[in-house]
């Protein structure tokens, strides 16, 4: 059986492959989820689902979907045997939580995620909105949605599997090159 050598806690842990098998990536608008999720599900061979996908309505980000539909797309999406899920939304990550296997939470400083959101934005041409997702993004200490740091924060303490809390990009990109290591011996 092959075997990930990941470092927890500071604390080097072996974990069969299987521990990632339903993994859930959550944490602020431009914080590497996606990046993260991409890597990942390559590095897997699972499939990678992107909330903002199901959250919005042909991606348009004016136009939410029904959060009834959001949420049973989502459990169609984690009835799956493997994937990765990623998005800022707690709830819908709480209504699959009984299914994950690994919860990764990308908790980065405001002023990574700040630089992210721009080079994001300025490598799609800008899509207009980009005051109102910084003035959003910069609220997720103080909101009190399920999108916050505090429901995040929740849902990483209540979960009793493997986890993950990623504390900058650099922790984030040591994670996937730990992998990688890890599959070339």
């Amino acid at each position: 059986m092959r075997v990930f050598e990941m470092l927890e806690d500071g604390i080097d842990q072996c974990f069969p492959p299987n521990r990632f098998d339903r993994t859930v990536i959550f944490g602020n608008t431009a914080s590497g989820k996606s990046w993260l999720s991409k890597r990942l599900g390559e590095e897997l061979s699972v499939r990678v689902v992107d909330l903002d996908q199901i959250r919005w309505v042909d991606g348009d980000y004016s136009r939410k979907e029904n959060t009834l539909v959001a949420i049973a797309k989502t459990r169609k999406e984690a009835e799956r045997d493997q994937w990765v899920i990623e998005g800022v939304y707690g709830w819908l990550v709480s209504p699959i939580i009984d299914r994950v296997t690994c919860v990764i939470w990308t908790d980065i400083p405001w002023s990574e995620s700040r630089e992210n959101l721009l080079e994001r934005e300025l490598a799609r041409g800008s899509s207009g909105n980009f005051v109102e997702l910084e003035e959003w993004s910069s609220g997720y200490w103080d909101r009190k949605s399920q999108s916050s740091y505090n429901a995040h924060l929740s849902i990483y303490n209540d979960f009793i599997g493997p986890k993950y809390r990623l504390s900058c990009m650099r922790e984030t990109s040591e994670f996937i090159a730990r992998m990688r290591a890890f599959e070339r011996r």
